[in-house]
């Protein structure tokens, strides 16, 4: 007589009294024959909804190319382009004033480094008053800042963007980085480029020396 405690010993998932595997499997197999129109009617939806979702990002991708092309244009044209045409043509001009002043800052420390960044400083601000840059550097200024709001959004491409303005946009920042502490918040112009390009080659957030 069997002992009726030897039910411990059966495996947990084995049910008394279940069907073989190959029952189950015909009855599921029944079951979807009989349900073929619902389940073919799922997958046709699974698929429709993928492809609206891929094609509804390739749309907001294209989006967002043509309005960070739009930014590039605006930047390729008036006022933009002749704001910082006039901007390379001073800086070119005093180019080798600029390297001279640079290079006795290098060997500085103490006292000496700070009065030399002094004179920097004092070059750097008589410059954009004397060759009257300010509004040039504010247009390039107020351009940076619809850009970063467009990329900050989302409507404009970021890799586009950086790859466009990157390195350019932070040597702005370094070249004018002590008139902008006069005139402007330099942490939100910061804020403003690291939008723009946040990898880019010459990214400091310190004064530039």
């Amino acid at each position: 007589m069997r002992h009726p405690n030897m039910n411990i010993l059966r495996p947990w998932w084995r049910a008394h009294g279940a069907r073989p595997a190959g029952s189950l499997r015909r009855r599921w197999q029944q079951v979807l024959l009989d349900h073929f129109g619902l389940v073919a009617g799922l997958l046709l939806l699974v698929c429709v909804l993928l492809w609206a979702v891929g094609e509804y990002s390739r749309h907001k991708a294209s989006l967002r190319v043509a309005e960070t092309s739009r930014h590039i244009a605006a930047f390729e044209a008036p006022p933009v382009a002749d704001a910082w045409q006039r901007l390379r043509d001073v800086w070119h001009a005093q180019q080798t004033r600029q390297n001279v002043l640079l290079r006795r800052i290098a060997p500085r420390s103490g006292a000496r480094l700070q009065a030399e960044l002094g004179n920097y400083r004092a070059f750097v601000i008589d410059t954009v008053v004397e060759h009257g840059l300010a509004q040039d550097i504010d247009t390039v200024i107020r351009f940076y800042r619809r850009l970063a709001s467009c990329v900050r959004i989302g409507s404009c491409d970021a890799s586009l963007a950086a790859g466009r303005f990157g390195s350019a946009a932070w040597s702005f920042r370094n070249q004018h980085y002590y008139y902008l502490q006069e005139q402007y918040e330099v942490d939100e112009i910061d804020r403003v480029i690291d939008l723009i390009a946040p990898g880019a080659p010459g990214r400091t957030t310190a004064a530039p020396s």
